[in-house]
């Protein structure tokens, strides 16, 4: 047994490191698996998270599939005999038709969202994009759905008619506003007005748009970011519509974080719950492909 200048001998110095590299490999040993653990709790909870998804979206599907079907059915065995009865049947064949559509595309969506996260991964291009005209055509799509409770749709048009379009992909942009509409008809209190309304700031060049209803409250003002949460529904809603999935808001705002642009809601001084998109008008300009626009009078 060797002696160092210490007066220590090697053995009982080498016994120290190794039982300190032993006493690291231990702590290693245990952060790994507390870090394991922690990882297949997430993953529970995200098979868990699946599995209530897929249930709701399946029960939203066939909920309006059904009632179409019954109502096909009337119409092909000659049961109904107004034209009025007719009108009003075909009304909600088309605004069921409307809720498949857009239950359909934001179960796409959920995957490309999750893994895509930047404009430039997307597979469209952006393009000009009117956001007057498209609030219009929305409003028209989602107007049916508001019917049965006497809920009116209404786009003011001035001051965002003036607004100059948005670079944007199109359809991401439509499924937002889509998502904010269709919540909006659906939670309305009967007798009421969707009011959707914007503006144009030329200080920092962008286009504000406003989606206000008179339905359930949006949480106080500490909580209101977890509407923008994956799967995140109120008390009210789950009363309301027990299936609803809690995606819609999580898609808009993910799809707006990709155009960088902001999405927020709030409660205004009459009491309406607001939705409130901003969009650059040119900032995204060279951040990914652009389409050349089309001269369409009627391009929707």
């Amino acid at each position: 047994m060797s002696v160092n200048k210490h007066g220590k001998s090697s053995s009982n110095s080498d016994s120290l490191d190794i039982q300190a590299k032993l006493n690291k490999l231990i702590q290693e040993n245990t952060s790994l698996k507390e870090t394991n653990k922690s990882l297949q709790n997430q993953v529970e909870q995200i098979k868990k998270e699946q599995i209530i998804y897929l249930q709701n979206v399946s029960h939203q599907l066939v909920a309006p599939l059904n009632a179409m079907k019954w109502h096909i059915e009337n119409l092909t065995a000659g049961r109904l005999h107004s034209i009025e009865r007719i009108r009003k049947v075909l009304r909600s064949i088309y605004s069921q038709a409307t809720i498949s559509v857009h239950l359909a595309k934001n179960f796409a969506l959920m995957s490309n969202l999750e893994a895509d996260q930047t404009l430039a991964a997307q597979r469209e291009p952006i393009e000009q994009v009117k956001l007057q005209r498209l609030m219009v055509n929305l409003a028209d799509d989602f107007q049916p759905l508001g019917w049965d409770k006497n809920v009116h749709i209404a786009v003011i048009d001035d001051p965002l008619e003036e607004a100059p379009p948005v670079l944007a992909i199109k359809n991401l942009i439509s499924q937002v506003f889509s998502n904010i509409i269709e919540n909006a008809v659906k939670y309305s209190k009967p007798e009421t007005e969707v009011k959707i309304y914007g503006q144009y700031n030329p200080d920092n060049d962008t286009v504000l748009v406003c989606i206000s209803d008179k339905g359930i409250p949006l949480p106080s003002n500490e909580e209101i970011e977890r509407i923008f949460s994956r799967g995140y529904r109120s008390k009210d809603a789950q009363n309301i519509y027990p299936a609803g999935t809690g995606f819609g808001m999580y898609i808009a705002k993910k799809i707006v974080d990709i155009h960088e642009g902001s999405i927020t809601a709030y409660t205004d001084q009459e009491g309406c719950s607001v939705f409130q998109v901003t969009l650059s008008v040119k900032g995204l300009k060279g951040k990914a492909v652009q389409r050349e626009p089309k001269d369409s009078a009627n391009r929707r």
